[in-house]
């Protein structure tokens, strides 16, 4: 079955321009032009991946990013012309899978979805269950139960968790971590990308940095699962 790309962008050549080397993919593309149409396509299609642009009319990226994570898992790559740090940090913190800015290469950003894409099948193929203290991690059904509460969690935050849970008490790197939930070939979009996903992934979990039920940070080394004491 062809997979769809919804291609959130303002910016007819932009968008014109990414859904024809899309579709040189493989891929379906389709288009959408401001905040509030793009979040309507999201919520009646199917589909693979979302581009989103930042600096949209009706309805900015951010709020549609918060909008879509509220509601589903699907893959998200933040298209846009601002390079700021901050912007970064604020799209993977709300959840963003990667960040792709202004002036870009086409085949980069193809290659980006592929990559997103290969993580997205990746975590969905997994069969193995982790029980672990209060939680439940389904690789099969792409589900994390913290006792009978559903947590809603982003693809790489949820890789992320079945990594660290798989071995209690493992210390884990940053590039280590990297390496597990992504792509050699993936261009990582600043080097504090892990410390961002794990303050996300904690909070979502309701586990105090200070005082963690679940993930230690190891100082100048990276992080673990707690063990049971």
């Amino acid at each position: 079955m062809m997979k769809t790309i919804l291609i959130i962008e303002d910016d007819h050549h932009i968008a014109d321009l990414v859904k024809l080397y899309c579709e040189k993919e493989g891929f379906r593309a389709i288009t959408a032009y401001d905040g509030e149409e793009g979040l309507e396509l999201t919520r009646k299609t199917s589909l693979a991946c979302v581009i989103l642009d930042l600096m949209l009319p009706k309805k900015d990226g951010m709020e549609v990013l918060k909008e879509i994570r509220t509601e589903q898992d699907t893959p998200v790559i933040i298209l846009t012309a601002k390079e700021e740090e901050i912007e970064k940090i604020l799209g993977l913190e709300i959840g963003a899978d990667d960040y792709v800015t202004k002036p870009f290469s086409p085949k980069e950003l193809i290659a980006r979805i592929k990559a997103v894409l290969r993580r997205t099948n990746r975590a969905v193929k997994t069969q193995d269950t982790i029980s672990i203290k209060n939680l439940l991690i389904n690789g099969s059904k792409f589900e994390v139960k913290k006792g009978s509460k559903v947590i809603e969690l982003s693809v790489l935050e949820f890789k992320l968790l079945q990594v660290l849970a798989s071995s209690p008490g493992r210390v884990f790197t940053r590039e280590q971590l990297m390496a597990s939930i992504y792509d050699s070939g993936s261009k990582l979009v600043f080097d504090r990308t892990i410390d961002v996903h794990i303050k996300n992934l904690r909070k979502k979990l309701g586990d105090d940095p200070k005082k963690p039920d679940y993930i230690e940070s190891i100082f100048g080394m990276g992080y673990k699962f707690k063990e049971d004491e």
